[in-house]
């Protein structure tokens, strides 16, 4: 990749630059064809069968005004990512799309080892288009994530999403990731039940890959008990760890049983955005915590 030119090296980057959320220049659009052009050349049928995956996903029988599936869907795939009346969530799908597309295309024909890095080179070159055009996105293990705050995302969603990506914690990082984008898409509620999902997901697994007894309907606080009373936190360690130990018992729960979770009566109850990205912050914090402690 060619980098580290003029233009690169003479942009001035204002720290209180803003960040674009709702749309997609252009310029970045451009470049995700060639994106997709450089993961998908060689690969027989890729652009047909993820093109007819996009159009069983979105009810249509073609995604171009001028050609039906199966003639020129690589016309068709770059009409989707440069055409002027564009749909950032079909964009965004159809780059995480060819991501697992070739994935599943490598599979059985190189290392692991050599998919993971050919995957991270593609991965790195998205983040940096997005990182050139201002945009509050990134791609974590295949998947876009909005970035709400750059600290926060660093910090915890980032890590948690790489800790959980292994098969071991698979359903973790399923239901954490979709507790997010359901965040992104403005059903708070839905987010906060996931996040509490993933959580206590990640409990019960560390309580079966420990051997630790557990009933099937112990929802979290049980769980937190279970794992505490087994040393999950070293005994010395104990007393420093008494604020975590009601941050779990206190600091999630109760945003689901309160907000999410139970019967809400007559009267709809909204929760607020600040507290949603609260929720995902502190499960993000605990799982990252828990795993962390429990050595798998």
């Amino acid at each position: 990749m060619i980098s580290n030119l003029y233009s690169d090296r003479n942009k001035a980057r204002n720290a209180d630059e803003v960040i674009i959320f709702d749309e997609l220049p252009r310029k970045l659009r451009v470049q995700f064809k060639f994106i997709m052009d450089k993961v998908l050349t060689g690969v027989l049928f890729g652009y047909e069968d993820i093109h007819r995956m996009l159009c069983e996903k979105y009810g249509e029988l073609s995604l171009s005004s001028k050609h039906r599936l199966g003639v020129k869907d690589n016309e068709t795939l770059t009409e989707v990512l440069t055409r002027d009346d564009y749909n950032l969530e079909l964009i965004f799908d159809l780059m995480e799309l060819i991501i697992k597309y070739k994935v599943n295309d490598m599979a059985g024909q190189f290392y692991k080892d050599d998919i993971i890095e050919y995957i991270s080179e593609i991965q790195d070159l998205i983040n940096l288009r997005f990182k050139e055009s201002s945009m509050g996105y990134k791609m974590v293990k295949g998947q876009i994530i909005r970035q709400d705050s750059e600290v926060t995302f660093t910090e915890i969603i980032e890590p948690t999403i790489n800790l959980t990506y292994n098969e071991l914690f698979e359903n973790v990082n399923v239901d954490f990731v979709d507790a997010i984008k359901e965040y992104q898409s403005g059903d708070n509620k839905d987010c906060i039940v996931k996040l509490l999902k993933a959580f206590e997901s990640t409990l019960k697994i560390i309580c079966d890959e420990k051997g630790w007894e557990y009933n099937e309907t112990d929802r979290c606080s049980k769980l937190i008990n279970i794992c505490f009373d087994n040393d999950l936190v070293p005994q010395e360690m104990k007393s420093e760890f008494t604020s975590l130990n009601s941050l779990l018992r206190s600091g999630i729960p109760p945003v689901r049983n309160n907000f999410a979770g139970h019967g809400e009566g007559s009267e709809e109850r909204v929760v607020e955005d600040y507290l949603v990205r609260y929720a995902i912050n502190i499960t993000g914090s605990c799982i990252l915590f828990v795993i962390e402690a429990s050595g798998l």
